[in-house]
């Protein structure tokens, strides 16, 4: 397997551009994840990618080989897609068995590479029941032993899980993500959920209107955002401003107006010395944490705090509490002497 390399990849239907100057390598064996909304251009890159869609400037590269002007089926690309596209009106392993079949594999071959990937996939005691006698998990299993029989130097998962409840969305990702480990294919994953990215993900581009504003591993993407957008998409995000920086111990810095601060950040105190006199505008009891928004008159802020049961304190609304940051050593220290 190579690298695949995006370069100045831009697209446009018509008069509206969806992709604007894409510039990204996926590494070999790495699960990459497009994040973003709606409409922001990742399903077209995925399609570009695998051929389906041309783009209107740039180059796709497999490794050293231009790959821009291969039709679909010369890029052996795995695809499955957001309504799987199985057959009903053949069995498990009739629908894994159709893409060898087609590339005319050897019947023992065929039979071979079927057996490993329904076991891989846990379809085993499956291969012989029609698609319409599957649950939605189990017809997104068939759609990836399908796309991943060929052996395909790539898999793109284009929101493979958008049709399945949160319980079994939450157990299938974690089951792609074991299988892609297990055959250490080369992914592209597409989906606008950022829990899913951030839990499933060896890197993640953020998109918005057809333009990569950040990438990242993760905790990178999550810990220190490039821009508000990015901060206010992937999670919630506090947005600090400079006139308030020395309430919350930060050192000033001319060049930065603004620090974001996730909820988890911060920390709600009893002590006036402790920070920003702020009030409890409302609150929310989530279970494993509770959400508090404030306000200092001037600021809002979002604050979370972990359920710890009976030695949880609690607020309640209109209560005073006094706001500070929960910032990590290293970024304290480094603040100190920065203000110094």
């Amino acid at each position: 397997m190579s690298d695949i390399i995006i370069k100045d990849v831009s697209h446009a239907y018509e008069t509206e551009k969806v992709l604007a100057d894409i510039n990204l390598t996926i590494h070999s064996g790495e699960f990459f994840t497009l994040l973003g909304p709606s409409g922001c251009g990742k399903t077209t890159l995925l399609r570009v990618l695998a051929g389906l869609i041309r783009p209107s400037e740039g180059r796709i590269f497999a490794g050293d080989t231009d790959i821009t002007e291969l039709e679909p089926e010369k890029r052996n690309m795995g695809l499955v897609f957001q309504n799987y596209a199985l057959f009903p009106n053949m069995t498990v392993k009739e629908n894994i068995a159709y893409g060898l079949k087609i590339r005319k594999y050897p019947k023992h071959e065929i039979e071979e590479k079927c057996s490993y990937y329904m076991e891989l996939s846990g379809l085993s005691d499956l291969r012989g029941r029609k698609i319409t006698e599957l649950s939605g998990g189990q017809q997104q299993r068939v759609a990836i032993a399908r796309a991943l029989v060929i052996e395909p130097q790539m898999l793109l998962l284009d929101e493979p899980m958008s049709n399945l409840d949160v319980a079994l969305r939450v157990k299938m990702r974690e089951e792609i993500r074991t299988i892609q480990r297990k055959v250490g294919i080369t992914t592209l994953f597409i989906t606008h959920d950022q829990q899913e990215a951030l839990s499933i993900s060896d890197r993640i581009a953020v998109m918005k209107n057809g333009n990569v504003l950040q990438t990242g591993a993760p905790k990178e993407i999550y810990d220190n955002p490039n821009q508000e957008f990015v901060a206010n998409f992937v999670g919630a995000s506090n947005r600090i401003e400079k006139a308030v920086y020395g309430k919350f111990g930060i050192a000033e810095k001319e060049d930065v107006p603004y620090v974001f601060m996730r909820p988890e950040q911060m920390k709600l105190c009893r002590d006036a010395a402790d920070g920003v006199r702020v009030k409890i505008e409302n609150m929310k009891f989530l279970g494993v944490y509770f959400e508090y928004e404030v306000s200092d008159g001037e600021y809002e802020y979002s604050v979370i705090e972990i359920n710890r049961g009976g030695g949880h304190t609690g607020w309640t609304i209109g209560d005073t509490a006094y706001l500070t940051c929960k910032i990590p050593e290293k970024e304290r220290k480094r603040s100190q002497e920065e203000g110094a």
